[in-house]
């Protein structure tokens, strides 16, 4: 998965443009509630092929730590 893999994801999910992503946006900057993070969750896993645990996803803060979870599970299912 590559970021602006994520970002798609992120701006798919959220209704919003790429462009306003950063690594410093939050899940929070988004809305994101308990429901989203289980759908970030599944998406996530689709896209890496591996689960996401949503507790570790409900650790997760800003895009930047998104995309370094997204990289550990990734290498975690080689």
């Amino acid at each position: 998965m590559t970021k602006q893999e994520l970002k798609e994801i992120l701006a798919e999910q959220f209704s919003c443009d790429e462009s306003e992503l950063s690594s410093a946006t939050t899940l929070a900057d988004l809305g994101a509630d308990h429901e989203d993070l289980i759908e970030l969750a599944w998406q996530l896993g689709e896209a890496i092929g591996v689960e996401v645990d949503e507790d570790r996803l409900a650790e997760v803060e800003t895009l930047e730590e998104l995309w370094k979870l997204a990289r550990e599970l990734e290498e975690e299912a080689e």
